[in-house]
């Protein structure tokens, strides 16, 4: 299983990006204090904008089912299955194959969508 989140960096964050891309998993955290949450609102995007249009395009698919929170491709034929849930800051998902078929569907949208391991 392949794990990962996707967020959306602001414009200045998106320069030191490209030349420092190891900080970005370092600074981003599960908001469980006051002073991450307000870490999390400076340097990165809600992501509205990114969910809203990766909605879109999933919800056509015949193999799109949502339950409880999480939404849900699977493949009928190779049995690959992708669970998303979707959070204010992140999308975290998880495949079960390494492709990161998520987020090539989202980074077409902005240079400033970022994926982190997990």
């Amino acid at each position: 299983m392949d794990q990962y989140r996707i967020i959306c960096l602001k414009e200045m964050m998106s320069e030191i990006v490209n030349t420092y891309p190891e900080l970005i998993p370092l600074l981003y955290s599960q908001q469980n204090d006051v002073f991450e949450t307000n870490q999390i609102e400076l340097l990165f995007s809600p992501m509205s904008l990114g969910k809203e249009k990766l909605l879109q395009i999933i919800q056509k698919r015949e193999d799109y089912t949502y339950y409880h929170g999480i939404h849900q491709l699977l493949n009928p034929i190779t049995e690959e299955k992708i669970s998303i849930v979707m959070n204010e800051y992140d999308i975290e998902v998880t495949e079960s194959d390494e492709k990161h078929v998520v987020f090539d569907m989202i980074k077409a949208f902005s240079k400033n969508f970022y994926m982190i391991k997990t």
